[in-house]
């Protein structure tokens, strides 16, 4: 059986559903692994762990509409699971920075690189972009 195939079909899944709770418990049972094996494999072959993949491209399909869109920020941070508009400050600070609104206005109308960076050193192109 190819395992890392279902690490692929799942990372399809987590790509199509980004705006919906995702849990590894289902992932996991949806590949028909154990939820040990299931994130000791994606890890593998990812290079970091389910909850930081997810976390990350939320972040990124996050950032893609502040500059792409007029929408507002709670609307963009409940969308992808954020319970408040201040969690969601808090998470895109840490990763990129600068506030959600200081990043609209320095990046608007520019475009997002579409590449997903693994920590292994791996680059694979977003199927879903």
């Amino acid at each position: 059986m190819d395992y890392r195939s279902k690490v692929y079909d799942s990372l399809d899944y987590i790509e199509e559903n980004l705006d919906d709770r995702i849990d590894l418990e289902d992932l996991a049972r949806k590949a028909y692994l154990s939820k040990y094996y299931y994130h000791r494999l994606f890890h593998k072959v990812t290079g970091e762990s389910v909850t930081r993949y997810i976390t990350r491209r939320r972040m990124e399909k996050a950032a893609e509409e502040l500059v792409g869109t007029e929408q507002p920020i709670i609307d963009i941070a409940l969308k992808y699971q954020y319970a408040s508009q201040e969690s969601f400050t808090r998470a895109f600070m840490r990763i990129y920075g600068l506030a959600p609104g200081k990043y609209r206005k320095m990046y608007g109308g520019r475009k997002i690189n579409k590449v997903i960076q693994f920590g292994s050193g791996n680059t694979i192109m977003n199927r879903a972009a």
